[in-house]
C-alpha cells in the first residue's frame, strides 16, 4: 500500500538526513519515493528544479534536503511545502491545470525556455526516459549546451533504459514550436508523474545539467507498466 511505503521511505529519510547535511542534499533512494508517494496518492503530476551536487563518483542524481512530513492531511502542494521547508530556496505552487512545481528560486531557466521548432517521438522509444532523450537530442537543446559549454551530468540522469522496453507505451504525436519545458510537460499526459531539472558546478567551475523522469506508483506501491521486484 502506498501508506507503508511513505512511512518506510520517511524512516530511512530520517537517518539518511543527518548523513547528508555536509553535503547539502539527499540520496536519490531516499528522497524519490518520498516526492513520489505524496504526489500519486494526490493523483498529480509536475516537475522538481533544483540545484544539487556535482559528483562523478556517485551514479545518481541526489535531491535537495528534505524533513520528515507530520502528517497526511493537506493537499499536495501543503505537504510538499513541508517536505521542503528545510530549503529555503524552494517554492511548491500548483498550476491551475493540477501540476505542481517544486521549484528553487535561483535556478537557470535558459535550457528549459529552449524554443524546439518541430519533435517527433520515434515509435520504438518506450517509456518516459527514452521519451525525454528525444527532448533532450534534439538539435535545439544541443546547440545551446555547445554554445555555453554546459556539460551533461552522467547519461543525462536518467537511471535505467527503456528502449528494450517495449511493453511499456511510447509517447505519441508531433510537436511543433514548443519550449523544452512544454515538451516534457508533454510526456506527462502519457505517464503521470514528475521530471527533474538538477544544475551544479563541477570541481573546475563548469555547469553540469541532468534530467530525471519518475512515474507515478500505483496503488501497490509500483509504477505503472512495471511488475515488483
Amino acid at each position: 500500500m502506498l501508506t507503508s511505503f511513505f512511512r518506510l521511505a520517511m524512516a530511512f529519510l530520517l537517518v539518511d538526513s543527518c548523513l547528508s547535511q555536509s553535503k547539502g542534499g539527499v540520496d536519490q533512494t531516499v528522497a524519490l519515493p518520498a516526492v513520489q508517494n505524496i504526489l500519486s496518492i494526490a493523483q498529480r503530476s509536475g516537475s522538481l528544479e533544483y540545484w544539487g551536487l556535482c559528483d562523478v563518483g556517485k551514479p545518481r542524481s541526489d535531491f535537495p534536503r528534505l524533513r520528515d512530513v507530520s502528517g497526511h492531511e493537506g493537499s499536495a502542494r501543503d505537504l510538499l511545502q513541508e517536505l521542503f521547508a528545510d530549503d529555503p530556496k524552494m517554492r511548491v505552487s500548483e498550476e491551475s491545470d493540477g501540476k505542481i512545481r517544486m521549484a528553487e528560486i535561483d535556478v537557470p531557466k535558459d535550457l528549459l525556455e529552449i524554443k524546439i521548432h518541430s519533435l517527433s517521438f520515434p515509435s520504438n522509444y518506450h517509456g518516459p526516459k527514452m521519451a525525454v532523450m528525444a527532448i533532450l537530442h534534439s538539435q535545439e537543446v544541443l546547440k545551446v549546451m555547445t554554445e555555453r559549454n554546459i556539460v551533461r551530468q552522467g547519461r543525462w540522469g536518467l537511471p535505467g533504459d527503456d528502449s528494450i522496453a517495449i511493453k511499456k507505451p511510447s509517447v505519441s504525436g508531433e510537436l511543433n514550436n514548443v519550449t523544452v519545458k512544454q515538451a516534457l510537460d508533454y510526456v506527462l499526459q502519457t505517464f503521470p508523474g514528475y521530471w527533474t531539472y538538477q544544475n551544479c558546478h563541477d570541481a573546475e567551475g563548469r555547469r553540469r545539467v541532468s534530467f530525471g523522469f519518475y512515474n507515478n506508483l500505483d496503488s501497490a506501491g509500483t509504477a505503472p507498466h512495471q511488475k515488483p521486484n
